[in-house]
Parts: structure tokens; sequence; C-alpha cells
């Protein structure tokens, strides 16, 4: 979809390149275009998390997911992948709402 970047496509997609960015991570020589999807990726979950983390704060709200301290990408993608491994049904969804879904399931707020 032109304009909504890998939050709007599928979890296929989500799971392509986020095992490309699994690969790139564990140091792994990737040609142009498998690293380009790669770091789409990174980007997409970097972004999610720090984009999430801002809007609770501004908003003086819970965070949905609660993650360690220091929690960043090369935490996330892993989880990313092995929860959409885990729900191949899922994969019909779009991007944004399985990395919630993810995070939310593996980093679950009991406070």
């Amino acid at each position: 979809m032109a304009g909504g970047g890998l939050a709007r496509e599928d979890g296929t997609r989500l799971l392509d390149t986020c095992r490309l960015a699994t690969d790139l991570m564990g140091g792994a020589e990737l040609d142009a275009a498998a690293r380009a999807d790669a770091t789409l990726c990174i980007g997409f979950v970097e972004g999610f998390l720090w984009g999430h983390g801002w809007q609770a704060w501004r908003s003086g709200e819970d965070m949905y997911f609660c993650p360690p301290e220091g929690f960043g990408y090369h935490q996330a993608v892993p989880v990313v992948v092995g929860y959409l491994e885990a729900h191949p049904e899922r994969l019909i969804q779009q991007a944004h709402l399985l990395l919630f879904s993810a995070l939310s399931s593996s980093y679950p707020c009991t406070q």
C-alpha cells in the first residue's frame, strides 16, 4: 500500500522482513534487497517501541505492554518472529496490530 509502510502490510510481510532482520542481527551477509527489508523491520519495530512509550508518557497513561529496562529492537524482533511463527493464522492481519499483540503477549503489565 503506497504511503502505508510496513504497518499496514500483512503479517506475512512482517514475518519475512523480521526473519531477515534476525539474520542481519546475527551477522549474516545479505544482498541489498534483503538488507533493505531487514532494516525496514528494524525501523518499524524501533519506531513502534519509541512511539508507544512516548505516547504513554505524554498522555500519563499506562503502557499496554511492559518491556524490561533498556529493551529495544534487538530483543523485540526475535519476539515478533516467534509470535508470528506460533500464530500463523494471524498472518492475514496488519503488521501494526501483530506487533502490538506480540509485545503485549510477551511483556504483559502486571501492575
